[in-house]
């Protein structure tokens, strides 16, 4: 976990102290961190301080978002590189985002080591600085303050089904759609979801034209088809919502919607 703007690491500390009410069991160090010392200590510029994701963290947290040679991972706040690394050994194409020049340094020795720099990637930016959209998968292990800062950027510059995987904090009101403890390590996953709110012209089965209205909270969806209720959720651009004891499914576009025997195009 590497810092994102400028305030003082001792607030930073304090609020690491409130939010993991104590030490690791992983022993990495983040005692140190609560009471001044150690790594943190040494980045007062910095207003999140580097702490190591444990190694069986890692790898959880590459299981739960399911990564591939076929991936593309961006970690945002990358230390010393160990998970975009360890995404690498998966074949995937990894990058790193940095702050600390030092820790660049460091996660590019640590790819070179493995073989892994062509892999591997490092950069030395501000994640708020580095485009997204390139990535199938995100991961993170930032304050809360910083991943509620990266939440509009996450929903809106991903592309549906993107998978975002978070170490410790979670993503605020917007539902987790997998959760894991991993020791006293909580590890947290979302899958970026296709934009279906709004009104639709539904095709039914049988052959009846009628008014698809979707309302939007992340995954969840609430609304209406015809005069129906309906009620749902959204996994990427699969839409699965149940109307009047149906349930129908679909695969959400930007303008139209492929259904299982129905379709709907957008009106507005």
């Amino acid at each position: 976990m590497a810092a994102r703007g400028r305030r003082g690491v001792r607030i930073a500390a304090l609020l690491l102290a409130a939010l993991l009410g104590g030490c690791s069991a992983y022993g990495d160090g983040m005692g140190d961190i609560l009471r001044g010392t150690g790594i943190a200590a040494r980045e007062p510029d910095y207003d999140v301080p580097y702490v190591p994701t444990p190694e069986p963290v890692v790898e959880a947290m590459l299981d739960m978002a399911q990564v591939a040679a076929s991936d593309t991972v961006i970690d945002l706040g990358s230390g010393d590189g160990r998970i975009a690394i360890a995404a690498a050994r998966r074949g995937a194409a990894a990058s790193g985002v940095e702050i600390d020049a030092a820790l660049v340094d460091r996660a590019r020795r640590n790819a070179a080591l493995h073989g892994l720099q062509d892999r591997a990637r490092f950069s030395n930016a501000n994640l708020f600085d580095v485009p997204l959209r390139p990535a199938s998968v995100v991961t993170m292990y930032l304050l809360p303050r910083i991943n509620m800062a990266l939440r509009p950027r996450l929903l809106t510059e991903l592309k549906p089904g993107t998978r975002i995987v978070t170490h410790a904090f979670d993503l605020g009101d917007w539902r987790a759609d997998g959760e894991r403890l991993v020791g006293d390590r909580r590890v947290y996953l979302w899958i970026v979801p296709a934009v279906a709110g709004g009104t639709w012209r539904a095709t039914l089965a049988d052959g009846r034209a009628v008014t698809l209205t979707i309302d939007q909270r992340f995954q969840d969806v609430t609304g209406t088809l015809g005069s129906t209720a309906l009620t749902g959720s959204l996994r990427g651009v699969a839409l699965n919502f149940t109307a009047g004891g149906r349930e129908y499914r679909g695969t959400v576009g930007e303008a139209a919607i492929g259904g299982e025997g129905w379709r709907a195009v957008r009106v507005e």
